[in-house]
């Protein structure tokens, strides 16, 4: 008996020590059903007016708009680039959250863009060193979809609460850290669009075509299921970066227009497949695109861009 006891101790050890108390990265409808209007659950539905909120959201859900709430901030012309610590931490305690929450991001819509709006959230708790946080696989849509599941209607305003953070800076890429990895292959991962990766076309706020030198292409639609918000399988999420020579090496680093695909990218990598030290090149070929020693490559040798010698001051990434 005590052999046994023994060997199951080490196996609920495999099992759910290794989590160290973390939460997963992703949940799904099924789960969250149990754990909605829960002290210690806050869940986050990330939209993009308020209107769409009050006409339907998951019940005892938080509001919040990614850009104009003040997630993001645009200095020394690079857009979507977090505020200071501490503006986070008001904001974050203005919707009723404590560090010992466990927050569950819930994106509206469909696409990649709302899937990496979440993770764009997801990654800024992960920076500010919060232990639990989700993405619910399917958005928003999902929960829907499902006629068992209430939604309620109107506006819920938390109660305020004080958060406070224990930074993780290591998860962010500085440019002479993507400078350090140029000239090695399989550590930069461009989550854009191939037609941008190759240099066919440009867009702002990158002012030069192409990518950055021994790049490699990962687009964020790879990495989900037919343009929804549910996610690839890991066995098949594993498959597509390895079919792309991508293994898992400590410290690659994730990359896009403006940090906002690629934290998508990032998500997969650091936290579905467990990368190691995996980060996120936050300001992105935003900034990299204006240094003009920086090297950037065109995979195709295509007439000059007309937009490539444009400013980007009064660039915003809002969707209109």
């Amino acid at each position: 008996m005590r052999i046994l006891n023994k060997y199951l101790f080490i196996l609920l050890i495999l099992i759910f020590g290794c989590k160290s108390g973390y939460s997963n990265p992703l949940v799904d409808k099924d789960w969250l059903k149990d754990k909605i209007c829960k002290d210690n659950i806050k869940i986050i539905e990330v939209h993009r007016s308020k209107k769409e909120y009050e006409i339907a959201h998951i019940p005892c859900s938080i509001y919040t708009n990614f850009y104009t709430d003040g997630w993001r901030e645009t200095r020394n012309s690079i857009p979507l680039l977090m505020p200071s610590i501490n503006s986070l931490e008001i904001l974050i305690g203005s919707l009723g959250i404590s560090s010992s929450d466990h927050i569950v991001i819930v994106a509206p819509g469909s696409g990649k863009y709302d899937a990496a709006e979440a993770a764009a959230l997801y990654f800024t708790f992960k920076y500010l060193g919060h232990k639990n946080i989700s993405i619910l696989d399917g958005g928003l849509k999902s929960w829907k979809e499902d006629w068992d599941n209430d939604t309620e209607t109107g506006f819920i305003l938390p109660e305020e609460k004080i958060y406070k953070s224990i930074p993780n800076k290591t998860i962010l890429a500085s440019k002479d850290d993507v400078l350090e990895v140029t000239n090695k292959s399989g550590y930069l991962i461009d989550a854009r669009t191939s037609a941008l990766y190759m240099g066919i076309n440009t867009s702002m706020p990158a002012i030069r075509s192409g990518t950055i030198p021994n790049a490699v292409n990962i687009p964020n639609d790879w990495l989900l299921i037919n343009d929804s918000l549910f996610f690839q399988k890991k066995n098949d999420l594993e498959r597509i970066f390895e079919f792309n020579g991508i293994s898992k090496k400590n410290g690659q680093i994730s990359f896009c227009n403006a940090g906002l695909e690629s934290a998508l990218s990032w998500f997969v990598m650091s936290e579905i497949l467990n990368f190691p030290n995996n980060k996120l090149y936050e300001s992105s070929l935003a900034e990299w695109s204006k240094e003009m020693s920086l090297p950037m490559i065109d995979k195709i040798n295509l007439s000059k861009k007309e937009n490539e010698e444009k400013e980007i001051d009064s660039f915003s990434m809002k969707p209109e």
